[in-house]
């Protein structure tokens, strides 16, 4: 008798790059652990940004599976546009729900593991389809915070809340958000991949000499427009982006110029500029890296996010108006004058491994 190979299917919000960036690293060590499963992988960011985080083969259908929020820039919500979004997609629940049916009829995935559109978990729920979601923050958490509480709303954040509880296990990696209306969640460590710190050999890349202080620009896969012209020129300092950037500024480099690995700058670098949000600031903390950090009062993980990072690595806030401004120089001597921060262990990798393969056993 043949016996066929376990397949799962990885199901990724598309806001950013933060949801592919959390459960890569947790799928990666899952392969390594069965090495017959079978991947299959959905959602809407391109294939080739799936594939630099993801080791080995996989079928990829590109589909939003979950609304996005509208962003007026990489940290700031458009609120009354994103409340739209969610609305029409809510309002599109059964014909919307259909097309997940579809899609897990053919598949035929044995395990769901969601970083976290949910409508796909009430799917497979229907289609009796073990699921398993993955994230420091949920999305009905997130729309709470930007609706107007209206009655609609209040079904909506219901009927997300529904569909995520019918999930067999909420993994929320350290740090996460408060999740009370959930009764399925378990808490493990830190999801972040780790780096080489190779700060020498990347300022020769950079055509830098070898007494400058790298600080890298990640504002995690929101596309905007930098106000570059205005940000300092600051002694000692070469600005590495992580976007693209057009300047012809001797002290910024775009990154994909220097032929290296994300995380491997990130390692090698002293500081990095970012705005609150799990995926750098957790790559950050577990590479001792120090974070410069724009101001997020209305994101509701700022406060846990902040608040780890002060107490294992190093934090410096600067507003809105400092970024575009230029106005950061002094936060970020600051910052570059404090002793580096020891790097922390991304124990959730192996902790959500063990437990999602535990479903195939």
């Amino acid at each position: 008798m043949v016996l066929r190979s376990p397949h799962l299917l990885l199901a990724l919000s598309g806001h950013g790059f933060g949801h592919l960036a959390q459960a890569a690293p947790v799928v990666n060590a899952l392969r390594k652990q069965l090495p017959q499963l079978l991947l299959s992988v959905c959602g809407s960011l391109p294939r080739a940004v799936v594939a630099a985080r993801l080791d080995g083969e996989f079928g990829y259908q590109q589909t939003a599976l979950d609304p996005v929020l509208c962003m007026r820039s990489a940290w700031e919500v458009d609120a009354l546009a994103s409340r739209q979004v969610y609305r029409t997609f809510h309002r599109d629940w059964q014909p919307g729900l259909q097309s997940d049916l579809d899609l897990l009829q053919q598949l035929q995935p044995d395990l769901v593991l969601a970083d976290i559109p949910y409508r796909i978990l009430s799917a497979a729920a229907a289609q009796k389809i073990p699921t398993v979601a993955l994230c420091s923050l949920n999305w009905a958490s997130i729309y709470a915070a930007y609706c107007d509480d209206s009655s609609e709303d209040r079904q909506i954040i219901g009927q997300m809340n529904v569909a995520y509880r019918s999930a067999r296990m909420f993994l929320a990696p350290t740090p996460s958000i408060g999740m009370p209306e959930l009764d399925n969640v378990t808490a493990i460590g830190p999801i972040a991949r780790t780096g080489l710190r190779q700060q020498q050999s990347l300022l020769q890349n950079c055509a830098a000499g070898m007494d400058q202080r790298p600080v890298l620009v990640a504002l995690g896969g929101i596309a905007m427009q930098l106000p570059v012209d205005n940000w300092p020129r600051i002694e000692g300092v070469v600005w590495i982006f992580a976007e693209a950037l057009p300047s012809d500024r001797a002290d910024m480099v775009n990154l994909d110029a220097l032929g290296r690995r994300f995380i491997d700058v990130l390692a090698s670098s002293d500081a990095v500029l970012t705005k609150p949000g799990y995926g750098t600031y957790a790559e950050a903390v577990c590479n001792g890296v120090p974070v410069l950090t724009i101001e997020r009062k209305d994101w509701p993980e700022t406060e846990f996010l902040n608040s780890w990072v002060v107490q294992h690595g190093q934090l410096e806030v600067i507003t809105a108006e400092q970024f575009h401004s230029g106005q950061f120089a002094r936060p970020l001597a600051r910052l570059l004058d404090k002793p580096g921060g020891s790097a922390r262990e991304p124990a959730g990798i192996a902790q959500a491994a063990a437990l999602v393969a535990d479903f195939f056993c």
